[in-house]
Parts: C-alpha cells; structure tokens; sequence
C-alpha cells in the first residue's frame, strides 16, 4: 500500500507529515492521558523519541517499505490536533490507529476519521478487512470503532500488547 497525500473529512484533514508538525506531535505523544493505551515503548514517548519517529516517517513515505502513518488536522489552520495510519497485516487485512489530544475528544472526530479510512481502504485497496486492537481500558476507543461499523470480536492476543486486547474488525462487503 502507498502512502496517498491527503484525505478529508467533514472537520478534518487527514495528510502527511510535516516538519513543522514537531512541537504538536511532542505535545500529543508525551502527553500520558493519550498514549496510556497505546503500544509505544517508553523511549519513543519522549521529546527525542517523538522527534526521531517524525524525521523516519517522513523519510520513509517515498521508500518500498513506508511507514503509514499521517497527521489529523483541522481544515481551518492546519493545526495537528492527532495522529492516525495503517499496518498492513499478512492475512488481508489491515489495522488502523487513531489518537488525538485531549481537547478534542468527545466530538465525534475519531468515528469521523476512522469511518474516511475504513472507507478509503475498501475502495482504493484490495483488504478483506479493517482491524482496530483496542485495550479493554479504552473503553471511549471502542465505542468509536463501534459507532464506525466495526464488530467487537472479543478478547484476542494481540503482538504488540501484553494483556489481551478487544479486536474490533469491519469487513469488506462483497459486491455480488
């Protein structure tokens, strides 16, 4: 899967990373009350480790092996307000993360994001599904997923996660 440029939303915009996307992205991923449920190890959540994952994921969005991961911003300014992406999965399938600062939970974003990529894969790519690991804390995360299509599959071994996590999954309707 390539990297597209840009996606919208009704509210946001879904694009590639920038430099200028630094401090905001120090801000989102240092930020505790966000990355809590998240599989980052501990030497990534910090300024130089946010700074070193921004200047490898730019570089690598022009390589054969690129990291799919993009800024969430507002449409009016451009601001980064959260981060979202893909992992490509060996079975069809493909998992998709989504988190934003804190300001701007609670506002229907995410479901809004998450409901533009599910349907930008189904259209443009060739997967049977759309995954989402979400830890059985993150209780706000799953019903995000659920409000986006997505069917709770229940408690799973996840990778990435030392506990078991809820595997939310929304699969490609086949067109007969």
């Amino acid at each position: 899967m390539k990297p597209f440029e840009s996606l919208n939303t009704s509210r946001t915009r879904i694009r590639k990373f920038l430099p200028k996307d630094r401090d905001r992205l120090i801000e989102l991923l240092c930020d505790r009350s966000v990355t809590q449920h998240m599989a980052f190890p501990e030497e990534m959540l910090t300024e130089k480790g946010v700074s070193g994952l921004l200047e490898t994921t730019i570089a690598f969005y022009e390589s054969e092996t690129p990291l799919l991961s993009y800024a969430i911003t507002h449409k009016k300014d451009d601001c980064l307000i959260g981060v979202t992406g893909y992992t490509i999965l060996t079975n069809n399938e493909i998992e998709v993360f989504y988190a934003l600062l804190p300001a701007y939970w609670g506002k229907g974003l995410a479901t809004e994001i998450l409901v533009t990529l599910t349907d930008h894969v189904f259209s443009s790519e060739d997967f049977d599904a759309v995954v989402a690991p979400i830890t059985k804390a993150n209780k706000a995360s799953i019903r995000v997923a659920e409000k986006a299509g997505f069917t709770n599959h229940g408690l799973q071994e996840h990778p990435d996660y030392n506990d078991l996590v809820f595997m939310l999954k929304k699969e490609k309707l086949s067109s007969i």
